[in-house]
């Protein structure tokens, strides 16, 4: 959280420092996009960008091999696992209905099914 702390500010004095150049994407309102990573006129960096700097800070900290998209399924199966409301997960993934993030996101750990197999096995 540290680095991305930093990198949010040195990336705002980046955004008041280019001026007029800075163009970012705009939504249906005309209203700018504020993303955080992005090129140096404040159009969003492609993809692979992300990917390949993710790399690089689990090299550099020796994190366990997981892509950048792999923090999100993560982060998902974390909060369901600690029985959070899927409707809030759903908006804080952006996903326009609850269907597709119980779809997509509902992996659940190994932990989880021996809880509910425990539990079912203590009903019998």
């Amino acid at each position: 959280m540290r680095e991305i702390k930093q990198y949010a500010k040195d990336h705002k004095k980046l955004q008041l420092a280019s001026g007029e150049a800075w163009t970012p994407m705009k939504d249906n309102e005309g209203n700018s996009i504020n993303l955080l990573f992005t090129k140096t006129n404040g159009f969003p960096l492609h993809p692979d960008s992300m990917s390949g700097r993710w790399r690089e800070i689990v090299e550099r900290h020796n994190l366990p091999k997981l892509t950048f998209h792999g923090l999100r399924h993560t982060y998902a199966t974390f909060m369901i696992s600690k029985n959070v409301n899927f409707k809030i997960i759903q908006e804080q993934l952006g996903h326009v209905n609850i269907q597709e993030t119980i779809n997509t996101y509902s992996h659940l750990t190994k932990k989880d099914k021996e809880k509910a197999t425990d539990y079912f096995n203590s009903i019998l």
